[in-house]
C-alpha cells in the first residue's frame, strides 16, 4: 500500500491548513484536526489527539503535528512508527525565533486568528468564568500580539475590540499563510526525499538480490552449457529450477525429432504414470507457459525446435508465479542450447566412430593394397629383367643374322632380309614397351608429399647436357604437394627442348598466381611445338623417341590434381603451363 504524508493541527489551525492544501502543492497529504483547547499552552497527550494520531499512523511515513501552543510530543507506541514532527508553531515557524522572543520579553501575549475568534472559550479553558478576568490580563499581560496568517477578515476588528475591552495595547503583525506552506512544503519534500530513499534501498536490495540469483544462475548455465552429456545437462538443470523456484516436483520430458522420450523428474518415478505423463502436454500439443495455482509449465526450445517441455509443480512461493516465468524463459534458452549441443555432439561421437571404422577398414584395405602393390611391383620387376634377357638374346640373334645376310655369309634372300628388318623393329618396340612399365609401375606408389620445386629444377638441369644454355629458374620459395616423381617432370621437359627444341640458349621457369590457383609457366627459345600437335605429344607412343616422356609427365603430375598444357606459338619457342591447384602449392616462410 502507497504511504501518504500526514498533517495535524489543533483546530485553530485549521484555517490556514486548509488554505495551504487547496493550492494543490502537496499531492499524497493526508490532514486530520484535533481539539484539546491549547489555546497557546503546552498540553498533555490525550483522547483528543491521540485517536487522529493513530488513524493516520497506520497510513503515513511522516506526521507533522501543528498546535498553536508549545510542541506536542507523542508518547513511545507499539508497532512501527512513522517519523513524528512537532514544532514549536509560534516560534520558528510562523515567526522567526528572535522576533517571538522579543515579543514574550515585553510581555505580549502571542494569538493567531483562531485563537482569537474563539477567545472566550479559551479563557474558559483556563479555568475563568465567563467573564473575561480583565484585571488579571492587565496585570499579566503588557500587549497581545495577533500574528495574522490572512484566514480570518475579521481578525484585526476583533483585536480592537479586545484591546478596548482589556484595556491593554494591541498590535498586528501581517505574515500570510506563506511560512507555513514554507514549513509544511519542506516536511513534505523531507517525506518526499525519504520515501525515495526508502524505495531506492529497497530497489537497491531487490536488484542486489537479483544480481545475486543471476550470479548463480549465469554460472550454472555456464557449466551446464559446457557438458557435452545430455543427461548431465538435464540433471543440472533440474537442479537450477530446484534450487531457484523450489517446487515439490519436478520433471523434463525431452523430445528428440519429434519423439518424446522418457521422463526425467523428481521424486524419481513419479511422472512414470500415464496420468504424471501426460501433464507435460496440452491437448493441442503445445505447452508454451501453461500454469495453474501453484504449477507451470514451459518448452525448452533452440532456434525454433523443440527438445523438451520441463514442469514445475507444487511451488514454494506460487504468487510469484509471473516472475518465475519470465526467468524461465531466460534459463530455457540456455539450457535448449546446452541440450541441443549435447546432442550434436552424440551424433558427432557417432560420426566419428563410424569414421574410425572406416578409416580402420580403409587403412587395412590400403595395406594390403600396398603388399600386393609390391608383390606384384617384385613379380614385374623379375618378369621384366627375365624379358629383357631374352630380348637381348633375340636381338642379338636377329643382329647376327643380319650381318650375315649383308656379309653373304647367308643366301641373299629379299623376303628373308625384310623378315629381320621387321622382327628387329618388333623386337625393339617390345624393348621400349617393356622399359616403359620400370617407370609407369613406380607413377602413385609412393605417398604425395611436399617439393622444393627450385631445388628439383636445378638438380634435374645438373643430369642434362645443357652447356651454352642458359637455365632461368624464377620459383623461389615455392612447394608443391606431388608424387615423388615430379623430378621427372621438370627433367622431360627439358630433355624434350634439348632434343626436339633445335638450336636453343635459354630455358626459364616462372610461377604466378591465378584464379584457384597458381602457374609454373615453362619456356624456351627453340623451334615451337605445331598447334597440331600441342595436346598429341601427351599421348603414349607420339613422338620421336620413346613417345614416353610428356605422358609421364601429366600421368605424375595428375595424381595430386595438378594439369599441364602447351600454350606456345610454333615458331617462338616451347611455353608449358603447369596449374597447381589451391592447397597443393605454398611458399616458404618470408617468399611470396
Amino acid at each position: 500500500m502507497t504511504r501518504m504524508f500526514g498533517v495535524l493541527c489543533c483546530e485553530n489551525l485549521a484555517r490556514e491548513l486548509a488554505a495551504v492544501v487547496a493550492a494543490g502543492e502537496f499531492q499524497g497529504v493526508l490532514t486530520r484536526t484535533f481539539h484539546i483547547g491549547c489555546g497557546g499552552k503546552r498540553v498533555r497527550w490525550g483522547d483528543g489527539i491521540e485517536a487522529p494520531f493513530l488513524d493516520m499512523r497506520e497510513t503515513c511515513d511522516r506526521i507533522c503535528i501543528l498546535g498553536c501552543g508549545a510542541g506536542i510530543e507523542p508518547p513511545a507506541l507499539p508497532g512501527p512508527a512513522p517519523v513524528v514532527v512537532t514544532p514549536d508553531l509560534m516560534r520558528g515557524v510562523l515567526l522567526p525565533e528572535p522576533l517571538f522572543d522579543a515579543c514574550v520579553r515585553e510581555g505580549a501575549l502571542m494569538v493567531i486568528p483562531g485563537i482569537l475568534s474563539r477567545w472566550k472559550e479559551h479563557v474558559a479553558a483556563l479555568g475563568f468564568a465567563e467573564e473575561v478576568p480583565t484585571e488579571f490580563f492587565r496585570e499579566s499581560v503588557k500587549k497581545i500580539v495577533l500574528i495574522d496568517t490572512g484566514v480570518d477578515p475579521e481578525s484585526p476588528r476583533t483585536l480592537a475590540k479586545l484591546g478596548e475591552e482589556l484595556r491593554i495595547p494591541t498590535e498586528r503583525v501581517p505574515i500570510g499563510i506563506e511560512p507555513l506552506r514554507r514549513y509544511i512544503g519542506l516536511q513534505y519534500l523531507q517525506w518526499r526525499m525519504d520515501a525515495e530513499k526508502k524505495a531506492f534501498r529497497e530497489s537497491i536490495a531487490a536488484a542486489n538480490r537479483r544480481s545475486a540469483d543471476y550470479a548463480m544462475i549465469i554460472d550454472i548455465l555456464g557449466r551446464i552449457a559446457a557438458l557435452q552429456s545430455e543427461g548431465t545437462v538435464v540433471e543440472e538443470m533440474l537442479n537450477l529450477f530446484t534450487a531457484l523456484f523450489g517446487p515439490a516436483r519436478i520433471g523434463f520430458a525431452p523430445v528428440d525429432e519429434g519423439k518424446m522420450g522418457r521422463v526425467v523428474g523428481r521424486p524419481p518415478g513419479y511422472y512414470d504414470a500415464p496420468e504424471q505423463g501426460r501433464k507435460f502436454f496440452a491437448e493441442e500439443g503445445r505447452s508454451i507457459g501453461r500454469r495453474g495455482d501453484d504449477w507451470f509449465s514451459i518448452e525448452i526450445r533452440h532456434e525454433g525446435s523443440l527438445v523438451g517441455v520441463l514442469l514445475l509443480e507444487g511451488l514454494a512461493l506460487p504468487e510469484r508465479i509471473d516472475d518465475y516465468l519470465g526467468i524461465s524463459r531466460l534459463v530455457a534458452g540456455v539450457c535448449g542450447l546446452a541440450i541441443d549441443n549435447a546432442r550434436m555432439y552424440r551424433r558427432l561421437q557417432e560420426v566419428v566412430k563410424e569414421r574410425d571404422e572406416e578409416i580402420g577398414e580403409r587403412m587395412r584395405v590400403e595395406k594390403a593394397l600396398r603388399e600386393a602393390n609390391k608383390k606384384l611391383n617384385t613379380l614385374s620387376s623379375i618378369t621384366r629383367h627375365d624379358i629383357l634377357n631374352q630380348l637381348a638374346a633375340l636381338l642379338g640373334y636377329l643382329e647376327i643374322t643380319q650381318m650375315d645376310l649383308a656379309a653373304g655369309r647367308l643366301p641373299a634372300d629379299p623376303t628373308l632380309i625384310r623378315y629381320v628388318e621387321n622382327e628387329l623393329q618388333a623386337a625393339r618396340t617390345i624393348q621400349r614397351q617393356v622399359e616403359f612399365t620400370r617407370f609407369y609401375q613406380d607413377i602413385g606408389v609412393k605417398e604425395a608429399e611436399w617439393h622444393d620445386a627450385e631445388t628439383l629444377i636445378r638438380k634435374a638441369a645438373e643430369d642434362l647436357p645443357l652447356s651454352g644454355v642458359r637455365v632461368d629458374v624464377g620459383v623461389a620459395g615455392l612447394r608443391v604437394y606431388a608424387d615423388p616423381l615430379i623430378g621427372k617432370v621438370f627433367y622431360n621437359l627439358m630433355e624434350n627442348s634439348v632434343r626436339h627444341g633445335g638450336d636453343i640458349s635459354r630455358i626459364s621457369f616462372l610461377s604466378s598466381l591465378a584464379d584457384g590457383g597458381l602457374v609454373i609457366v615453362y619456356t624456351d627459345d627453340g623451334g615451337g611445338i605445331p598447334a597440331a600437335d600441342k595436346e598429341r605429344i601427351f599421348r603414349k607412343g607420339f613422338g620421336k623417341n620413346t613417345g614416353l616422356g610428356l605422358f609421364l609427365t601429366r600421368e605424375i603430375l595428375a595424381i595430386t590434381g595438378i594439369a599441364i598444357r602447351e600454350t606456345g606459338v610454333e615458331g617462338e619457342g616451347a611455353r608449358f603451363e603447369i596449374f597447381v591447384p589451391e592447397g597443393a602449392y605454398r611458399f616458404a616462410e618470408g617468399d611470396t
